[in-house]
């Protein structure tokens, strides 16, 4: 998926505990949400992959290590009813031969905060996409009908015009708000998470040097979190219509 960030871990222990915690985590989640034997598919150019019907999504999670400890926060859960947020943590311990031994995860409800507050001012993407220029321009508070309250956000072609999402408008609200102008498209793709708030995506750039994926079109369902001068723009949708409460892709963007 281009245009994702990845998280890196910085030593071999981390990378090998990284591996070692999508094993011992199956048992945990199966736990929490019973696998349905059926499976599902997920199509691509080249494979036709049967996918369990509840599955942990790391690659969408804040991985961190701090000496024999992983931690994995905001981890999505996709299960038959929605998406749940879990933190894990696992601990990982070396003898003196540099032998592993992994523990039992430690496996909690990740908090569901509900984004209510944003920073407008202007936002540099990650050195990992563009060449780090993309720049986005937020701005806000403002209020709509029902007394929500509504963010956007615009980007120029200066630097790049390659940047998204383009343009985007969200507002702070539970999900199950009907004045939240986004509310049919939520209900019907089985959103509920309030860590995030919702609205929609304007069109990318029509340049052929500009191509971001599917998951950035015109009227993508977006949602947006803030964690500091961080802001974090998800996409729920491909094609810019077909909604899933599944994420299919994520750029974070920084105050400056």
């Amino acid at each position: 998926m281009q245009g994702l960030p990845k998280p890196t871990l910085k030593s071999g222990l981390a990378l090998l505990a990284a591996a070692a915690a999508c094993i011992a985590i199956s048992a945990t989640l199966y736990g929490v949400h019973a696998q349905n034997q059926e499976g599902r598919y997920q199509d691509d150019e080249v494979t036709r992959e049967a996918l369990p019907s509840s599955y942990a999504q790391f690659q969408y999670a804040a991985i961190t290590g701090s000496n024999n400890a992983l931690n994995v926060s905001m981890l999505p859960v996709v299960t038959p009813t929605g998406t749940v947020y879990k933190n894990l943590t696992l601990q990982v311990t070396a003898d003196s031969k540099g032998n592993l031994t992994v523990g039992t995860p430690s496996v909690v409800n990740a908090q569901q905060i509900l984004a209510s507050t944003f920073k407008a001012g202007k936002y540099y993407g990650p050195s990992s996409v563009n060449d780090g220029k993309n720049v986005i321009t937020v701005t806000g508070p403002g209020v709509v009908t029902g007394g929500n309250t509504v963010w956007s956000l615009t980007s120029t072609a200066d630097p790049t015009e390659c940047t998204y999402p383009a343009s985007a408008t969200w507002y702070v609200g539970p999900p199950t708000s009907t004045n939240n102008p986004a509310y049919a498209r939520l209900k019907k793709a089985g959103i509920t998470s309030t860590a995030y708030s919702y609205g929609t995506a304007g069109n990318t750039s029509n340049s052929s040097t500009c191509n971001p994926n599917d998951a950035w079109s015109g009227g993508t369902l977006i949602g947006v979190s803030q964690t500091g001068n961080s802001i974090t723009i998800t996409s729920f949708s491909t094609l810019g219509f077909s909604d899933s409460a599944t994420p299919k892709d994520q750029i974070t963007y920084t105050l400056h």
